[in-house]
């Protein structure tokens, strides 16, 4: 019955592609559901069997125990052709004993339930066979049992797993419906996927498959199989080949990458997983021919053959099948097809392939490495390579080779250590600062050593290398984030990295790339993955402000609009969490009733969109609920107080946490009405009259520098409403000008770290606090009359809008503009590589003098000359 019925079907999948009803995706989708039927009756009936005579064996819970079928290879990824073998493992759920009069432990019963179903499949009668089957991608091969425990799989894949059965299992897939649910999912996520699937970019696996290649190029030659499409140049298994092993380098990061179907993943390789989008087309073309052609090969006798016909009425057949009017042109196609398949597999395997074509440089430079060399040996080496400074570089080369993580690291990490120290150090020979450069990237090296797949990655990508090394020389803090955070040389992979193009929606676009293959429920993997995104969004934008692709300003464009869009995510996963708890607050203030709105408002430097490298976050929190019914719509309701005071907290949490990626934002609450004695989250109503009666001139002075960045619209507005009312019509415009001095000298005497030799760039006399005090003065002072002037939040715009309504001449606006943008850059550059805000009292002399004049004419009062 099996027989006939796969005969029956197979002719009808055969018929429907001749006939060109239907594609070859459906083809192989329809002999893999085949396959998958007829396993899993055959599995059924033999379950009954066994039922008989033997009992079932319970799991703990008095639920029977079924044998679980992993279908590998081409029926894993429901690519099945016409006369494959089907590749399958089998795994019972735990020990234990059978319950039928004659009992038999767990693994001999499921041996025979194994034996019997293979050779139902198996065995060749005069119906001939269902299907060929091949139990050698189990654990230890033909020497290990047919059918292994949950338990020894997973014993085998952490002990003995190599890396071609990495390659075998991300096609790994259960047959038919699994009665052991619970387990099917332990298999599947908990073991076979963590095996497959690194946390980290997995640029080892190339050298694994440079191995594998040069096994099968000897079987090639030993077989004569250049005519084989599957295993010959250019065929099957290299296009398999390049596909899998990007699966395996991005998969951990990468949930889209999972997928066990080629041409199914190829597309989202072309997306950010390693292949340009016209290579993936050239490979899905060609994949396509391939396989059509070796299921017509196939097709013919029913057999499984891969090496291409050599008599004329094969060929015609094949010809026929394929749609070409002669087997000449099908010939000529898969020459085209497998060239390009064997160029982009030779580029993909063999680019960082460090043992072909070693410079003698870098053969002389292993011989260090691997000699264990001393100080005194480096240092003659580097004076001999013509290296600068040979005698710095040589002492941070001796400490770094004789760190106890060197000596604890295994072979295969020190031999990738020794590929990437012959590399790296040629790169030195283009640095301006070598020793640097060296001190900076050991330091990575010895925070990623143990997990030697960063190193691989960097092998395995020469021009990653060679930007690491700029990077690292004119960087300390690109540098100290890529030591604390080595995921971060994915992005450096990515040429786009250095263009400069970042822009708001490229930002969303990534992140929502990110979260479309996350559960929307999952807030702790979200806050993750965010944290992921912000610092690799940092990390492009200080690549591209070393570089000098982006102009200062639009570096700190970039920086706000990267918080405001995490704080709109954060905020959103907080609310989520707190809603699904209590429900949405809700009020009725008169007019009936409608949902409270939230708000967050920035001051500092985000309200100015002037943020930095590691900037605060200050935060000011604002609902408008009021009036009556204040309470949640849930089951588990409470006060609108009590939600928005746990939104805040779950906010807070959420931005100040520790993730495996670092904290996203340190937050500062303290300009929130009362400060750190007030509630965290207040009414709109309560900040007005706040501002109306209670607030000192310095927090007009921070209102100044204060807008909506996420959150309720309406609350929004009403923020901006309160923000005009009171710059305007608020100010004790009597007491303004003593009150600003005596800020400004509390500031200086408590910040200013100017000595006889340094200045200061952000608290010395002229620098840039003097700036916005200048700025905040007149804004404050002149915004009753000129409304215009509080419009923006940033220091440039306001000088510009102060200019426009005659309240500050147009030299003096200009000047401190441009002295404003020139001491940001400098202290942009100095934060780049690790510096403090200090530069030498011989810069900025000019501008300082200039900043001091302005003061002088602008700030004239009884206390001014006191602060000079």
């Amino acid at each position: 019955v099996l027989r006939e019925f796969r005969n029956r079907q197979m002719l009808g999948i055969l018929w429907r592609e001749i006939g060109g009803v239907t594609d070859l995706s459906s083809t192989l989708a329809s002999l893999s559901d085949l396959a998958d039927v007829l396993i899993e009756c055959t599995s059924n009936h033999v379950r009954a069997g066994l039922g008989t005579r033997f009992g079932e064996v319970l799991a703990k819970d008095g639920c029977p125990m079924s044998l679980i079928v992993l279908a590998m290879g081409k029926l894993g990824g429901q690519e099945l052709n016409f006369s494959s073998d089907v590749d399958l493992v089998f795994v019972y759920p735990a020990d234990g004993e059978s319950n039928g009069r004659r009992q038999l432990s767990a693994n001999e019963y499921f041996t025979r339930w194994a034996r019997q179903l293979v050779a139902l499949l198996d065995e060749t009668t005069e119906h001939g066979f269902v299907y060929r089957v091949d139990t050698r991608l189990r654990p230890f091969g033909d020497s290990g049992p047919l059918v292994v425990s949950l338990a020894a799989l997973e014993a085998y894949l952490m002990q003995h797993g190599r890396s071609w059965e990495r390659y075998a299992y991300v096609k790994a897939r259960i047959v038919g419906q699994c009665s052991n649910a619970g387990v099917a999912d332990e298999l599947m996520e908990d073991l076979i996927r963590p095996f497959v699937y690194r946390q980290y970019l997995d640029y080892g696996i190339f050298e694994s498959l440079r191995d594998m290649q040069a096994l099968i190029a000897a079987e090639v030659r030993s077989r004569e199989l250049a005519s084989n499409i599957k295993l010959g140049p250019g065929g099957i298994r290299e296009i398999e080949f390049i596909v899998q092993s990007l699966q395996l380098v991005r998969g951990g990061a990468d949930r889209k990458l999972r997928e066990r179907t080629l041409l199914r993943v190829l597309p989202q390789l072309a997306h950010g997983g390693g292949l340009k989008s016209a290579s993936a087309t050239a490979l899905a073309e060609a994949y396509r021919f391939l396989r059509r052609l070796e299921n017509f090969m196939q097709a013919i006798r029913d057999r499984q053959t891969h090496d291409l016909p050599e008599n004329d009425a094969d060929r015609q057949r094949i010809a026929l099948a394929m749609g070409y009017p002669e087997w000449q042109q099908l010939e000529s196609d898969l020459r085209k097809y497998r060239t390009e398949v064997g160029r982009q597999f030779s580029e993909i395997a063999f680019r960082g392939d460090s043992n072909s074509g070693r410079s003698e440089l870098a053969q002389q430079i292993a011989g260090l490495w691997d000699g264990a060399s001393s100080a005194a040996d480096w240092s003659g080496g580097f004076s001999e390579m013509g290296l600068d400074n040979p005698e710095a570089l040589s002492s941070v080369m001796e400490a770094f080779s004789r760190l106890p993580a060197m000596r604890q690291i295994d072979s295969v990490s020190r031999r990738r250590a020794g590929d990437f120290i012959s590399a790296l150090i040629p790169q030195l020979k283009k640095s301006k600062r070598p020793a640097v450069a060296l001190e900076r990237i050991l330091k990575i090296s010895e925070q990623i050593v143990r997990r030697s797949a960063y190193l691989a990655l960097l092998n395995e990508n020469p021009a990653v290398l060679e930007r690491l090394v700029s990077l690292c020389e004119g960087s300390a803090f690109l540098a100290g984030e890529i030591a604390r955070f080595p995921v971060l040389l994915d992005e450096m992979i990515d040429p786009g990295c250095y263009a400069g193009e970042l822009s708001a929606d490229d930002m969303r676009a990534d992140l929502h790339r990110r979260f479309s293959a996350m559960d929307d429920h999952d807030s702790e993997q979200r806050i993750e993955t965010l944290a992921q995104f912000q610092r690799a969004m940092i990390f492009r934008i200080a690549v591209a402000d070393f570089s000098g692709s982006l102009p200062i300003m639009k570096v700190s464009d970039r920086l706000t609009e990267l918080a405001e869009l995490v704080l709109n995510s954060v905020l959103d996963v907080a609310w989520s969490d707190v809603s699904s708890r209590h429900g949405e607050p809700w009020f009725d203030a008169g007019d009936g009733p409608r949902r409270a709105g939230f708000g967050i408002i920035a001051y500092g430097k985000l309200g100015g969109m002037e943020l930095s490298y590691g900037s605060d976050l200050d935060l000011v929190f604002l609902h408008d609920s009021q009036g009556n019914g204040q309470q949640t719509n849930g089951e588990r309701s409470v006060e609108n107080s009590v939600f928005f005071a746990r939104l805040v907290r779950r906010l807070v949490h959420f931005l100040t946490t520790q993730t495996g990626s670092g904290m996203l934002y340190q937050v500062d609450t303290r300009l929130r009405p009362d400060g750190q004695s007030g509630l965290l989250v207040t009414s709109v109503e309560a900040f007005e009259r706040y501002q109306e009666a209670n607030a000192w001139t310095w927090e007009h002075q921070a209102l100044l520098r204060s807008r909506p960045v996420a959150g309720s619209a309406t609350v929004a507005r009403d923020f901006e409403r309160v923000r005009s009312d009171t710059l305007r019509h608020r100010i004790r415009r009597d007491q303004l000008l003593p009150d600003v001095l005596t800020m400004r000298r509390k500031m200086r005497k408590q910040l200013d770290k100017s000595t006889a030799g340094q200045f200061d760039l952000k608290q010395g006399e002229g620098g840039i606090g003097d700036i916005e005090f200048i700025v905040q003065y007149l804004v404050l002072k002149s915004a009753a009359d000129h409304p215009a002037v509080i419009h923006y939040t940033d220091n440039v715009r306001q000088l510009g809008t102060l200019c426009a309504a005659g309240c500050l001449d147009e030299v003096d606006a200009h000047g401190l503009q441009q002295i404003y943008k020139d001491y940001r850059l400098r202290l942009h550059r100095l934060v780049l590589d690790g510096q403090p805000p200090m530069v030498g009292m011989d810069e900025f002399h000019t501008e300082r003098d200039e900043v001091c004049a302005i003061w002088a004419r602008e700030m004239a009062g009884p206390a001014s000359s006191t602060l000079l």
